[in-house]
C-alpha cells in the first residue's frame, strides 16, 4: 500500500533538511559538505533525502529562493510612505544581532563556489536578479517622492545596494570591535546619504 503524502509533513521535512544542510555548508563549505554528511546529521538515508531533494544543487537553489522570499516579506511589511533607505535595508533592520544574520552567511559560500561551478553561478545570478528587481522598484518609488536622487539609475544602484547588504554579515570577521547596532546605524546612514538628492 502506497503511503499517502501529507503536504504539511512533506514541507516540514524539507525545511528540516534545509536547516541541516545550512549547518553543514557553514561548517564544511559547499564543496566540502556532501550528501552523506547532510544525511548523517539529518538522521536519514540518501534514498530518503532524495525523496525531498533530487540533488545538492536543488538544496542550494531552494536556500536561494527562500532568501528571496524573506526579502519579499520584509519589503511588503512596511507602511506606505516609510523612508526609502529603511525599506531598502529592511532585512538588516529586522535583525536583533549578528547571530540573526547567520542565514546570510551562506552567501559567502555561494559566491566562492560560483567562481567554480556554472550551475551555482546561475542560481546566484537568478537570485540576485530577483533581489535587484525588488530594490529597483523601491528606488523608483523613492525618486517619485523626491527622497532619492533622480540622477541615480535605479537598476545600477540596486547592484551597489546588493553588494552592501551581502557584505554586512562579514563585518564581525573584519572589524570585531564594532557592535551590531553601531554597524547597522552606520550602514543606514551611508545608504541614506548616498541616495539623497543633491541640493
Amino acid at each position: 500500500m502506497v503511503r499517502k503524502l501529507v503536504p504539511e509533513q512533506h514541507e516540514g521535512k524539507r525545511q528540516e533538511i534545509l536547516e541541516v544542510a545550512h549547518r553543514c555548508f557553514l561548517r564544511h563549505g559547499l564543496q566540502g559538505a556532501s550528501i552523506s554528511m547532510i544525511c548523517k546529521e539529518a538522521g536519514m538515508s540518501p534514498g530518503h533525502l532524495y525523496h525531498y531533494f533530487p540533488s545538492k544543487d536543488a538544496i542550494i537553489e531552494q536556500m536561494a529562493d527562500d532568501y528571496l522570499s524573506r526579502l519579499h516579506a520584509h519589503f511588503s511589511g512596511h507602511a506606505e510612505g516609510e523612508q526609502t533607505a529603511t525599506v531598502l535595508l529592511s532585512e538588516l533592520w529586522s535583525m536583533k544581532g549578528w547571530d540573526d544574520l547567520t542565514h546570510c552567511r551562506i552567501l559567502f559560500e555561494l559566491l566562492a563556489e560560483a567562481g567554480r561551478n556554472e550551475r551555482i553561478r546561475a542560481i546566484l545570478k537568478e537570485n540576485t536578479d530577483g533581489v535587484r528587481a525588488l530594490l529597483t522598484e523601491t528606488l523608483k518609488v523613492g525618486q517619485s517622492r523626491g527622497e532619492v536622487d533622480p540622477d541615480l539609475d535605479p537598476h545600477h544602484t540596486s547592484a551597489v545596494l546588493v553588494a552592501v547588504l551581502d557584505a554586512a554579515p562579514m563585518l564581525p570577521l573584519m572589524a570585531s570591535d564594532i557592535g551590531f547596532e553601531e554597524s547597522r546605524k552606520l550602514i543606514t546612514t551611508m545608504v541614506s546619504r548616498f541616495l539623497q538628492p543633491t541640493k
